[in-house]
């Protein structure tokens, strides 16, 4: 049986990790310097909750022995694993899987475990995942599965937008000074990730603005694979998907989307009202345009 894992970057419907019985391997959450399993021990509205109140919080890879633990139980049961993370360049989950990977080969040297970078992760992780499952569910083979995610994983597309500069501050990529004056100006920028890491594409005033923006970038980088799904992952406010949504399909017509929050690991450095949108650019092998 091949069992298909992601962490608790991943963003995804709760109800397709429960139909197709996706493991999560839960990332570390720190909030005002206690620590919690994202999922586990905290709900997302929980951090979302925290993150209103203003309190701190921070994020780390997964816990070595939850990684193993969740690894080995599948081992026993004789099953070949695919884990889908976060991009290797934004976080050390990927690190940390791999060498728990490397430790149980010792001990199941013909097991199949295979550690695939997202090369970013939210939505475009949850998208990667969903067509695992369908081609598990349909019967292709392990190495077929994981050729198609690699493949996902080369031409996936994140397109985002931050209401409040204060958290690019806090994860040190604006000084204190400019995400003060950018808040004062009302600005967003537009941040999208290539290859694996966080890039500041652009930058406009209000969010309006950004949205529309964000918009036309999809337009233009869809067109050569238009019929597929487009996930909008948002910071704890759905009428600012609805609006993105709404933006989208003016332009290139009605498409099957996934709405959905971001989840605690990356809406704690995305913030409020952070909103992103993700597709792939390029049609892969095997593609299943349905919910």
């Amino acid at each position: 049986m091949i069992k298909l894992i992601v962490d608790s970057t991943t963003d995804l419907p709760q109800t397709y990790f429960e139909k197709y019985q996706i493991e999560i391997i839960p990332l570390i959450v720190n909030v005002n310097g206690v620590s919690f399993r994202d999922g586990i021990d905290i709900s997302l509205d929980e951090v979302y909750q925290e993150m209103r109140k203003g309190s701190k919080i921070k994020t780390s890879q997964p816990n070595i022995q939850d990684v193993y633990d969740i690894l080995e139980k599948h081992l026993q049961n004789q099953d070949d694993i695919i884990i889908i993370t976060i991009s290797s360049k934004l976080s050390g989950t990927y690190q940390t899987i791999t060498l728990v990977k490397n430790q149980l080969l010792v001990d199941y040297p013909d097991a199949k475990i295979t550690v695939i970078d997202s090369r970013g992760g939210s939505g475009v992780a949850g998208l990667m995942a969903l067509q695992g499952a369908y081609m598990i569910e349909e019967g292709f083979s392990y190495d077929e599965v994981v050729a198609n995610l690699i493949e996902l994983s080369q031409n996936a597309e994140h397109i985002f937008t931050l209401d409040d500069l204060t958290y690019l501050f806090q994860g040190g990529r604006l000084t204190k000074a400019a995400a003060m004056l950018g808040n004062l100006l009302r600005v967003k920028p537009i941040l999208d990730v290539q290859d694996g890491q966080i890039h500041l594409f652009d930058k406009v005033r209000h969010m309006r603005k950004a949205l529309q923006y964000i918009a036309n970038l999809v337009e233009e980088r869809i067109r050569d694979f238009p019929d597929q799904i487009i996930g909008i992952m948002h910071g704890d406010d759905i009428e600012l998907a609805y609006e993105l949504r709404d933006l989208i399909v003016e332009r290139i017509s009605e498409k099957l989307f996934i709405l959905d929050q971001i989840g605690s690991a990356l809406g704690s450095h995305l913030g409020i009202r952070g909103v992103g949108v993700f597709f792939f650019n390029k049609k892969p092998h095997y593609y299943r345009n349905e919910l």
